[in-house]
């Protein structure tokens, strides 16, 4: 059935186009290119090899050039749902400025540039190339920046056939398409089609069958359901504290690293303000500015962070030295039961959940000291013995 589609498509653009002896696809490629954010929704649907099951995704696209990210120049932020696959929902791939992260199957993948920048790198060997991590993978192909890359990839390769039509209507709305078979040693390795809007350049549909012709084929069909490329996003969207904010509960929930965590010793403190525990006052960290804080992030839970919370009443004796305890639950009588029982010390704060996230909370207990000028003098990450004596040793350092 898809090949008999494919063919009325070729068919009618046979039919009601010339084909172009100067071969467009530059044109195209330069105004996929140009575009400078972009936002859309595409249904992209595989049928499986043999079986010929489909399944199908909806993908919400997100991108921006950005100049000064010279590991790729763009930031995007792709998320997945499925009707057909519920436990796809939540899913998301996002890259910005040397961070990506890929959360599917339950499985939180993070990569950070400044902590090693090997899996950004693009590799080529014996021909062929492999991209970096933030360029591999399903659904990052269906943006138009790589889009536009793999058309010109696919053009410099002389083996390939490559047939452009321009100005072809298709539901009385004027398009450009490129049709290309890609070939290794002399054999059909993959068909594309490809459809564009004449007037904004950005895609329409995508089709392309791997292997045509054995009996291992796989089709990916991409149909654009909505694409806007004049409305550009607010200055911060892509930036990695934005992303926690609003995938805080994923990657609390499912990070495996303390990298974050670690890389903002020296750093200024991610500024907040949070509800405390009891009473309707809040706790807004740029207010303090005359003494030493401890941010402790700890688990109702976890015995270690008990013990670590132990260590407040021995540091209790520094005047200079505020004490934070800060729960990721939200504010309920059986979270007051349990700070009465527990005697929680210091100022306790609720639904820090979002701020734990923006510090790299991977593991419980993890504490920071926060200098006056809100500088990160010390990260500590589970309970150690000699808690108490570390944080005294820091604060001395730090007070000279």
């Amino acid at each position: 059935m898809k090949k008999k589609i494919k063919g009325i498509i070729l068919f009618c653009f046979y039919c009601i186009t010339v084909f172009s002896e100067t071969n467009p696809a530059a044109t195209i490629i330069s105004r996929l290119n140009q575009i400078e954010h972009y936002r859309g929704e595409a249904s992209f649907r595989v049928t499986l090899p043999m079986t010929d099951e489909e399944v199908e995704y909806l993908l919400h696209l997100q991108y921006a050039k950005n100049q000064n990210d010279t590991l790729y120049g763009y930031s995007y932020l792709i998320d997945l749902s499925s009707a057909t696959n519920p436990s796809i929902n939540g899913n998301f791939i996002y890259y910005d400025s040397g961070n990506y992260y890929n959360f599917n199957n339950q499985k939180l993948r993070e990569f950070h540039a400044v902590e090693n920048a090997i899996p950004f790198l693009d590799k080529t060997n014996r021909q062929k190339e492999t991209l970096g991590i933030h360029r591999s993978g399903l659904f990052i192909e269906e943006l138009p920046m790589e889009i536009a890359y793999r058309l010109k990839r696919c053009i410099a390769n002389p083996e390939n056939k490559i047939r452009t039509y321009t100005d072809t209507l298709i539901n009385d709305r004027k398009c450009d398409a490129i049709y290309i078979d890609e070939y290794l040693n002399g054999e059909t390795v993959r068909s594309s089609v490809y459809v564009f809007d004449s007037m904004s350049g950005v895609p329409i549909f995508k089709e392309v069958e791997n292997n045509p012709g054995h009996l291992g084929s796989q089709t990916v069909t991409v149909n654009y359901l909505s694409s806007d490329i004049k409305s550009p996003f607010p200055t911060e969207f892509f930036s990695e504290e934005n992303l926690i904010k609003q995938k805080g509960d994923i990657i609390t929930a499912f990070r495996s690293s303390d990298f974050k965590a670690k890389s903002l010793n020296g750093k200024t403190a991610p500024d907040f303000s949070l509800p405390l525990l009891n009473g309707t006052e809040r706790f807004n960290l740029s207010e303090n500015h005359d003494r030493f804080l401890v941010l402790a992030f700890v688990d109702t839970t976890s015995s270690f962070c008990k013990s670590a919370l132990e260590c407040a009443e021995p540091l209790s004796h520094n005047r200079n030295l505020t004490w934070v305890t800060l729960l990721s639950e939200k504010a309920s009588d059986e979270l007051i039961r349990f700070q009465e029982q527990n005697s929680l010390p210091g100022i306790v704060i609720c639904n820090a959940r979002n701020i734990a996230a923006r510090y790299g909370i991977a593991n419980y207990p993890t504490l920071f000291v926060v200098s006056p000028q809100k500088e990160i003098v010390s990260v500590q990450i589970g309970y150690d013995p000699d808690l108490v004596q570390n944080i005294q040793q820091i604060l001395e350092k730090n007070s000279q």
